[in-house]
Order: C-alpha cells, then structure tokens, then sequence
C-alpha cells in the first residue's frame, strides 16, 4: 500500500518500520519471560503466581515501551537521518514519526498478551484472535489509506495492534479460570 503512494513514501515507510524492529526487540524479551513464568503456574495450577508473572511482565513492558516512545520522541529524527542519508525519505519519515512515537504505546498490549497466552498454551484463543484482528486490519488497509493517505497506512497498522490486544484481554479470564486457587 505505501508503494502506492510513491518511491520516497515506500522508502520512508521502510525506514520506520525500523523503529517496530528495535521495539520488538524490547518488548518480545517481556513476552518471552511472561510465556516462561504464564506457563510454569499454568502447569503448576497457582493462580497467585500467574497473577504475579503477569503483574511483574506487563508492569515491566508497559515501562519499556513508555522508554521507546520518549526516546523515538527525543531522537526519532537522529534516528532517521542514521537509517537514510537521502533528504526527501528524511523529511517524509519525520512526518510520519509521530505514529511510530505513539506504536509502542499501542503495540505493547499485543506483544504482552501473546505472551501470556503462549505460555497458557491457549491457541486456540490465539488464533480467533488473529483472524478478527486480521480482517480489521484489512478492511482499515483497504479503507483508512483513502481516507487518511498514507497516515491512514499506519492507523491500520495501530488497528490491528489495538485489535490484537482486544482479542485477547477479552478472553484472557480464560487463562485465569484455567489456573486453581
């Protein structure tokens, strides 16, 4: 879809999407410990230690993506001009930096609850969630980019962000009632 927009919006978009690559880097390393410990008291049946894993992982994410969305806000424009040295995709990146600003903050929920679901083994949840959250983000791709040019590309990327998440914290009582007291 960026592409057709153009060669320096392509560019532009590929460059930030970067900055989704060094967030996962921060927020997966959370996602990875709350599968570990979601599915040690899954299995062990404790729901005070479930309930801590996923205290302790969400509060600890939740403070990670606050930390990647000021950084990106303070040098996301030093960031940019390190990944590309051709003006044009420089200043089309700076515009649309505000979505990957605000990305951590949205994206967090999802990366966070994937997480905790891996390790409570509940796919089948995983999946329904993914095919809601699939087809919200493909009628916002077919439809916001119309509307909203190319901040409508990145609206859809944060609709499917927010849809993930909203699949799964909607469900997520399940993992909870699958844990005895």
């Amino acid at each position: 879809r960026a592409a057709l927009q153009g060669e320096v919006v392509l560019a532009a978009t590929a460059v930030l999407m970067n900055f989704l690559h060094f967030l996962s880097f921060g927020l997966d390393g959370f996602a990875h410990a709350a599968e570990s410990l979601v599915g040690q008291s899954t299995g062990g049946k404790n729901r005070k230690a479930l309930d801590e894993a996923v205290t302790a992982s969400s509060v600890l994410a939740i403070l990670v993506a606050v930390f990647y969305a000021v950084v990106y806000w303070i040098a996301g424009d030093s960031i940019i001009a390190v990944l590309t040295g051709i003006e044009d995709v420089r200043v089309i990146a700076g515009e649309y930096l505000i979505w990957m600003i605000v990305m951590p903050l949205l994206a967090v929920w999802s990366y966070q609850l994937d997480g905790i679901f891996i390790g409570a083994m509940k796919t089948h949840e995983m999946r329904n969630g993914m095919v809601i959250s699939f087809a919200a983000y493909m009628g916002s791709i077919l439809y916001l980019p119309l509307v909203f040019g190319v901040h409508g590309l990145y609206m859809a990327l944060g609709v499917f962000m927010i849809a993930r998440a909203v699949t799964l914290a909607v469900v997520f009582g399940r993992v909870r009632a699958a844990v005895a007291d």
